[in-house]
């Protein structure tokens, strides 16, 4: 077992020792849990670069003209990068042997992960509008949540905090449990958003059981 209170441990952990040592009890029983929710992120981080390389010959064709361009697509092309950079972050931190600024790691992961949330976002929220036919009520309601939803965002990162733990050798992000109330706020927000989007499609006399779908389809 690691000894605290060895100098020499001490002087090689560049954050606060002290400050880890109660969580060294929790880090060594969850930490096959941990290791094991590593791998997955490894796995689905994996993937996703994968489909992003297998379908950018979409934005490839707009850089080369052969498709239309529209504005829109800066909103797409963010989204999907901002996400690819996310996940590279990601394996950075899980995946070095020396101890980093955590806290600048963390900040990194939340930004970039952020960011593609609020790319997914907006587009989400200019099909809404266009669906409203630009109806103040809707409009307002869908941008308010949307701007509420990256009020929190900004909050998680001001307050993310993250330190290096000589026990699993990797960054643990502390206090986690802020996340919470972003993680609910998100989740209404994505609620409010598909009720608005479901009712402005419902305003549409083909807008059936089968013609909803197909209407959602027409979009794309």
């Amino acid at each position: 077992m690691t000894n605290f209170h060895d100098p020499a441990v001490e002087q090689a952990d560049g954050c606060a020792i002290h400050f880890l040592q109660p969580l060294y009890g929790c880090l060594t029983r969850f930490y096959p849990f941990a290791v094991a929710f590593v791998k997955l992120l490894h796995v689905m981080g994996g993937i996703y670069i994968w489909e992003y390389f297998t379908t950018f010959g979409f934005e490839w064709q707009i850089v080369t003209g052969r498709r239309r361009y529209r504005w829109t697509i800066l909103l797409y092309s963010g989204c999907r990068l901002s996400a690819l950079v996310a996940v590279i972050v990601i394996f950075i931190g899980f995946n070095v042997t020396s101890p980093i600024d955590c806290k600048a790691w963390l900040i990194c992961v939340f930004f970039f992960a952020y960011l593609a949330f609020i790319f997914a976002s907006a587009l989400i929220v200019l099909r809404i509008i266009a669906i409203w036919e630009k109806n103040r009520i809707a409009t307002g309601i869908a941008v308010a949540a949307w701007l509420l939803n990256i009020a929190f965002y900004i909050h998680s990162i001001a307050t993310a905090e993250s330190v290096w733990s000589p026990t699993t050798q990797s960054c643990v992000v502390l206090h986690s449990r802020r996340s919470m109330a972003n993680i609910i706020v998100t989740l209404i927000e994505d609620i409010i958003l598909l009720i608005l989007m479901l009712m402005g499609l419902r305003r549409y006399g083909e807008a059936g059981m089968f013609g909803l779908w197909r209407l959602l389809y027409n979009q794309v």
